[in-house]
C-alpha cells in the first residue's frame, strides 16, 4: 500500500471530525499537519477497531451507524488535543514569540476544545412523554402498531385528520398543559414522529406517523401541504434576543410583532452551529427539538435562563417560555440490532399571562390552531431525514 493512501484517509478523517472547530480557530499553522502525522501509520489499526465496533452494534444487514462513540473519533480527539497544546512551542521554534502565553493558548482552546452543549441541553431538557396534546390526538398517546397485524393501519387518527391543517371553533382553543410544574400553562407547539423498523421476519415494512401542531398568525388561507413549524438556529437558548435583532429593544419588538405572520414554532437546525455532533457519526442530537420563533421571544423580553443548563426562557417573574424533549418505546427490527426509540417528540409551552399578552398584541381572529398528521409506510417513503 502506498504512502498517500493512509494520507488520504486520515485526511479524510480530520475533515469529518475537526474542520469547523480547525475553521473557528482560523486553522492555525502546523495543527492540521501535526494530527494527520501523528496518525497516519496508525490508521488502518484505528480503521479496523473502528469497524469492529460498528459490526458489534448492528446486524450485518443493517447500513446504519449506531449512535455511539467510535474508536476514530476518539484517536481524533486525542491527536488534536495533543498537537494544540504544543502550538505556543511550535511557534516559538520558528521565531514567533507570544508576550502572554496564557491569553494566546485559552483563546485557541475555545475554538478546538471538544464541546457538547447543544447534546447537553437537549438532554437536560427531557421529560417523561407528556400526554399534553390536542383532543384529537388523543389515541396517538399509542405508538403506531408493529409485528401486530390485529392493529390497524394506518392508525385512525391518521385517517381522520390526514387532510385536515387547521382547526377551527371550539376545537382551536389553547392547548393547557397537564403535568406539573407546569400546570395550566400553553402548548405552542408540538411535533412527534412514530417510527417502526422494517423486519425481513415476520416480513413488516417501515412504518412512521408524524404528528404536528402549533398557533400560527395569519391573514389567509393555508396551504394543505405545509406544516405548522418552521425552521430556526437554537441561538435563542444561548443569546439574549437584542444580540441576535441588533438594535431591537421591546417597544421596536412590539411593531415588529404587531405584523408578524407564520408559525410561533420552529425546529432547530443545527447546521453551521459550534459545537453540534456531526449528522451520521458519534452521539448525536434528538431530532425533533422545538424553538420559539425570534419575533415572539423579543416582544416578550425574555431571556436565557443562567446559567443555561436546559431549553427555558425567563422573564422577572422566572420561567416564561421552556422547550421539552421526550423519546421512549424501545423497539428492535427482530435481529441483532441495538434497541432504539420508536417515539421522538418535543414541544414549547408558554406561561398563562404571557400567552394573554400574545392573544392581545396579535388579535385572536389571527391566530390558527395547524395540525398535520402524516402517514408513510415503506423504504420509498422513507421521511426520517425530513
Amino acid at each position: 500500500m502506498t504512502r498517500n493512501i493512509p494520507r488520504g484517509q486520515v485526511e479524510g478523517l480530520v475533515r469529518l471530525f475537526l474542520n469547523d472547530r480547525l475553521a473557528d480557530a482560523n486553522d492555525p499553522p502546523g495543527v492540521r499537519e501535526a494530527v494527520i502525522q501523528n496518525l497516519v501509520d496508525r490508521v488502518e489499526t484505528i480503521e479496523q477497531r473502528s469497524s469492529e465496533q460498528i459490526g458489534q452494534l448492528r446486524s450485518p444487514s443493517s447500513q446504519s451507524i449506531p449512535d455511539a462513540y467510535f474508536n476514530d473519533e476518539e484517536e481524533i480527539e486525542n491527536a488534536i488535543q495533543w498537537a494544540a497544546a504544543g502550538i505556543s512551542a511550535a511557534r516559538a521554534r520558528v521565531g514567533f514569540l507570544t508576550a502572554d502565553a496564557r491569553r494566546f493558548e485559552a483563546g485557541y482552546a475555545f475554538s478546538l476544545a471538544p464541546s457538547a452543549r447543544w447534546a447537553l441541553l437537549e438532554e437536560s431538557s427531557r421529560v417523561p412523554r407528556p400526554a399534553t396534546r390536542h383532543q384529537l390526538l388523543t389515541r396517538s398517546l399509542t405508538p403506531i402498531p408493529w409485528q401486530d397485524d390485529e392493529d390497524e393501519w394506518p392508525p385512525p387518527t391518521a385517517v381522520e385528520l390526514e387532510r385536515t391543517r387547521s382547526l377551527t371553533g371550539q376545537d382551536a382553543g389553547p392547548i393547557r398543559v397537564a403535568e406539573k410544574p407546569y400546570s395550566d400553562w400553553v402548548q405552542i407547539g408540538m411535533f412527534e414522529r412514530q417510527a417502526t423498523l422494517a423486519s425481513t421476519y415476520p416480513k413488516q415494512p417501515r412504518r412512521q406517523l408524524l404528528i404536528s401542531t402549533g398557533l400560527e398568525v395569519t391573514d389567509a388561507s393555508i396551504s394543505i401541504d405545509s406544516m405548522p413549524v418552521g425552521t430556526n438556529p437554537p441561538n435563542v437558548w444561548l443569546a439574549p434576543y437584542d444580540h441576535l435583532l441588533p438594535g431591537v429593544d421591546p417597544a421596536s419588538a412590539a411593531e415588529i410583532f404587531g405584523d408578524f405572520q407564520g408559525p410561533l414554532t420552529t425546529i432547530a437546525d443545527y447546521q453551521g452551529q459550534r459545537s453540534a455532533p456531526h449528522r451520521d457519526r458519534g452521539v448525536g442530537l434528538h431530532p425533533f427539538t422545538l424553538v420559539p420563533r425570534l419575533e415572539l421571544v423579543a416582544f416578550l423580553d425574555l431571556r436565557p435562563e443562567s446559567p443555561t443548563v436546559r431549553h427555558c426562557l425567563v422573564d422577572g417573574e422566572g420561567p416564561a417560555l421552556v422547550g421539552r424533549n421526550w423519546r421512549g418505546f424501545l423497539i428492535h427490527d427482530g435481529s441483532y440490532t441495538p434497541l432504539t426509540p420508536a417515539v421522538h417528540g418535543g414541544d414549547l409551552i408558554i406561561r398563562p399571562d404571557l400567552y394573554e399578552r400574545l392573544e392581545d398584541a396579535l388579535d385572536r381572529n389571527r391566530i390558527q390552531f395547524g395540525i398535520t398528521v402524516r402517514h408513510f409506510e415503506g423504504e420509498d417513503n422513507d421521511r426520517e431525514d425530513d
